[in-house]
C-alpha cells in the first residue's frame, strides 16, 4: 500500500504540472461525449489556391482532405487566410492516439493567416509566419495566465544549464487545479488516480499545489542520438516551499522502502529518483528552495541542482529567441521534435529540411476571452512544442 501511494503521489505532483503547461495530453482514454462538429462555412469554401498552399504543408494537408476546413482564400500579397473546425481536425488524430474525446478542451474554432518566407540556403529554406485566433472559454487554454507579469520564468531558468535543443515557458494559474471539473469527462479518469493519492495519503494534493505554485514553469529538452530518448527536466517557481519539500521527505523516507527508489542528499538537497518496474525512463524529484524539479534521470537532476549553484539563470540562443510576455512559449532546434511531430504527417518533403531548423510559437490573451497563437520556423507553429512527442515516445517505449 505505501509503495502504491508513493507512486500515485510522485505521478499526482509531476503529472499536475505538466497537465497545468499541456493538460489535454495528460490523460489515458476515458469514455467522453465527442463535441458536434461545425457546420463547414458553405458562403466561402476553400478556392483552388488555398488548397494548393495547404496542400505544400504536410501538417496542414490533411485539412484539404476532411470536413474540418470551414474556409480559406490567398489574398493578392500570397497570404493564407484559413477558418478551421478545429475539433474535427483533432478528434481523429486523438483518437488513434488512445485519447477519444480530448477535442472537447479545444477552442472549437481557429480563424489564422499564414504567409510564406523563403530563406536563401542550399536548398532554400521556406519559413511560415502563422498567427492564429481561437475564441473562449477554452478548457486547456484557460489553464493559462492571461495576464503574466515581472520577468518570465527568470527564477525556474536558473536549474537551466547546458545546450537544451528545445525549452517551453509557461505562467499558470495553479488555482485551476482544484476546480473539480477540470478538463470535464476527458481528464476524469486522471483526476480518479488524484483523488486516490489523496486519499492514501490524507493530505489535500492539488490544494497545496494551487496554493505552493507560482505558476511559472520551463521544461527543457536534451537531444540524445537518434535512437535514445533524450533528458528532460521541468522547473517550477514556488510561492512557498516548506509544505512541498515536508511532503517530499515523506514520499522520499517511502521511497527508501522501494527496490526501485534511490534517496541520496545531493549538495545538500534531499533528492528520490525513481525506475519504473517495465523499465523505460525514470523520474528524478528534488526541492531545492524555491525551485520544484523534476528529471528524467538522476545526473540530469544533479546537473540541474549544480546550475542553481552557479546562481546564473541560462543565456541561451533559445531565451533570446522565446517571447518573455508570453503566457506560453516555445522555441526549438531538436531534431527529435521535428522527427516526432513529422510521425503525425509523413511527408518526403521532410528530407529537404535544414537538419534543425529553429522553431518559435508564443501564446497570448486576446480580447476578453480568447487566445492567439503566432508561429515563426520552417514547419506549423505547434511543431515547436516539444512536449507531446517526448510524451508519445515515453508512453510508447513503456507500451513495448
Amino acid at each position: 500500500m505505501k509503495r502504491r501511494a508513493l507512486v500515485a503521489a510522485v505521478a499526482v505532483l509531476a503529472g499536475a504540472l505538466l497537465v497545468a503547461s499541456y493538460a489535454f495530453w495528460r490523460f489515458t482514454g476515458g469514455q467522453s461525449k465527442h463535441p458536434t462538429p461545425v457546420v463547414p462555412n458553405q458562403d466561402r469554401p476553400a478556392d483552388a489556391a488555398a488548397l494548393a498552399f495547404l496542400d505544400e504543408i504536410p501538417l496542414y494537408r490533411s485539412l484539404t482532405r476532411t470536413h474540418s476546413l470551414r474556409s480559406a482564400s490567398v489574398d493578392n500579397r500570397g497570404i493564407l487566410h484559413v477558418e478551421i473546425d478545429l475539433c474535427a481536425a483533432l478528434e481523429p488524430r486523438l483518437l488513434a492516439m488512445g485519447f477519444p474525446g480530448a477535442s472537447e478542451l479545444f477552442p472549437a474554432i481557429a480563424t489564422g493567416t499564414i504567409a510564406k518566407e523563403s530563406v536563401a540556403g542550399k536548398p532554400a529554406t521556406v519559413i511560415l509566419r502563422e498567427s492564429w485566433s481561437f475564441d473562449g472559454p477554452s478548457a486547456a487554454l484557460d489553464l493559462f495566465d492571461r495576464s503574466p507579469t515581472g520577468p518570465a520564468a527568470t527564477l525556474a531558468l536558473t536549474a537551466i544549464t547546458g545546450a537544451p535543443a528545445s525549452l517551453v515557458s509557461v505562467h499558470m494559474i495553479p488555482a485551476r487545479l482544484t476546480d473539480p471539473g477540470l478538463g470535464g469527462s476527458a481528464l476524469a479518469p486522471w483526476l480518479d488516480r488524484a483523488n486516490f493519492a489523496e486519499r492514501l495519503l490524507g493530505r489535500p494534493l492539488r490544494k497545496e499545489l494551487s496554493e505552493d505554485l507560482s505558476g511559472v514553469a520551463v521544461f527543457a529538452l536534451y537531444e540524445g542520438s537518434e535512437d535514445s530518448l533524450p533528458d528532460a527536466v521541468l522547473a517550477a517557481e514556488l510561492r512557498r516551499s516548506d509544505r512541498i519539500a515536508a511532503l517530499f521527505d515523506m514520499l522520499l523516507g517511502l521511497g527508501a522502502l522501494t527496490e526501485r527508489a534511490t534517496v541520496v542528499r545531493y549538495r545538500g538537497v534531499a533528492t528520490g529518483s525513481y525506475v519504473p518496474k517495465l523499465g523505460g525512463p525514470g523520474i528524478a524529484i528534488a526541492v531545492d528552495g524555491p525551485i520544484l524539479l523534476v528529471a528524467t534521470s538522476r545526473s540530469r537532476l544533479e546537473a540541474a541542482i549544480d546550475a542553481r549553484r552557479a546562481n546564473s539563470a541560462f543565456r541561451g540562443e533559445l531565451t533570446r529567441a522565446g517571447a518573455p510576455d508570453a503566457s506560453w512559449s516555445a522555441v526549438s532546434s531538436s531534431g527529435f521534435v521535428r522527427r516526432g511531430w513529422s510521425r503525425l504527417a509523413p511527408s518526403t518533403d521532410d528530407e529537404k529540411q535544414s537538419p534543425n531548423p529553429l522553431m518559435t510559437a508564443s501564446l497570448h490573451p486576446e480580447g476578453a476571452s480568447g487566445w492567439r497563437l503566432d508561429g515563426y520556423g520552417p514547419a506549423p507553429a505547434i511543431t515547436a512544442d516539444p512536449i507531446l512527442p517526448f510524451l508519445r515516445s515515453v508512453l510508447g517505449r513503456r507500451q513495448r
